[in-house]
């Protein structure tokens, strides 16, 4: 008898097609609702979403909003800081941030990958034989009684 089952439909492998196909359903239906419903109120009242008096009524707020919020702004102060502030600006630094592509950056580079020359040892201090160390004599030796 030969077997009929397919080798390549394991119940894993059909487990995870279902999967995918509802994971592309999603995120299809994921980028179709954003594309749904999201206009701003500017363009909700263009398209004549709101009636004439809503519309009216919000300019009047935006207008009483801008008057009041200009009141409280004195342009004399304002000017007299700025100039103020200007006369007073922290004098540039020198820093220690190098700009890549820069002339100080491509000279650190090439320090940087050329090879180290390791300085040769002096053949005096090579050749000179450590002292030996001598004890200190004692200096008053007292007989035992």
């Amino acid at each position: 008898m030969s077997n009929q089952a397919s080798s390549t439909s394991s119940p894993f492998k059909v487990f995870l097609g279902a999967m995918g196909v509802f994971v592309f359903f999603g995120f299809l239906a994921l980028i179709l609702s954003g594309y749904a419903g999201h206009e701003s109120l500017e363009d909700r009242a263009y398209m004549g979403e709101f009636d004439a008096e809503t519309i009216q009524q919000r300019w009047a707020n935006l207008e009483e909003i801008e008057t009041a919020q200009s009141s409280l702004l004195d342009e004399k102060k304002v000017a007299a800081e700025m100039t103020a502030l200007v006369k007073n600006a922290p004098k540039a630094a020198k820093s220690s941030v190098v700009v890549p592509g820069s002339p100080t950056f491509t000279k650190q580079m090439e320090e940087a990958s050329a090879p180290k020359e390791e300085a040769p040892a002096k053949p005096a201090e090579a050749a000179k034989p450590a002292a030996p160390a001598t004890p200190a004599a004692p200096s008053e030796v007292k007989p035992a009684q």
